[in-house]
């Protein structure tokens, strides 16, 4: 099975996988990809978006960077456009390597970089925003202002914005890791029951 699990910014996704980890699922973090794929098209990320975004050793200043596109739409998408591809081959390259076994792609850009159309099932983790700003502010240590960023860069991640020959499912964390873990448990069931 390859189960793809997406939601906005610190709705629990990283606990949902850790969650499915404990049930024999190996997981992919697709963020930490996209760090590496800033790394394999650097000369296009430092091309387009200049040389305040290069640090000394010609790796890209992730913060730099961050700043000029959580704040703007147009420029995401212009980042996305480079590094999506890099990051969609990054994936069918892990899940080639681990065929049969069961695997999640945990991926915020799930339906965005196309990764869903890889999934048997995709896995929306919904959280309050309370809970997410809250989160984000106790996990990252960051302004509120760059966190409100973020989360308004994603305002547009929704359930509709997968492949319609997906099936998705949700879950809603409103409480305790505990309550989190007892409804991917129930989704493994259901499931597996199909």
């Amino acid at each position: 099975m390859i189960l793809g699990l997406a939601g906005k910014a610190c709705s629990g996704k990283n606990s949902a996988s850790r969650f499915l980890e404990e049930r024999g699922f190996l997981s992919l973090d697709v963020d930490k990809l996209g760090h590496e794929a800033l790394e394999l098209r650097r000369d296009a990320v430092i091309e387009s978006f200049g040389n305040q975004v290069a640090n000394d050793d010609g790796t890209v200043n992730r913060k730099a960077l961050g700043e000029i596109v959580f704040g703007d739409r147009k420029r995401m998408k212009e980042l996305e456009s480079i590094t999506h591809p890099a990051v969609f081959e990054m994936v069918q390259s892990f899940l080639e390597e681990n065929k049969g076994r069961n695997l999640v792609i945990n991926a915020a850009i799930l339906g965005p970089a196309g990764l869903d159309r890889l999934c048997d099932a995709v896995l929306w983790v919904e959280a309050p925003l309370i809970h997410r700003i809250i989160r984000a502010f106790k996990r990252d240590k960051n302004k509120i202002s760059h966190i409100f960023s973020r989360i308004r860069l994603q305002r547009h991640l929704t359930v509709q914005h997968f492949f319609s020959g997906v099936d998705i499912y949700m879950v809603r964390n409103r409480g305790s890791l505990s309550d989190l873990k007892k409804q991917v448990d129930m989704f493994l069931s259901d499931y597996e029951n199909f």
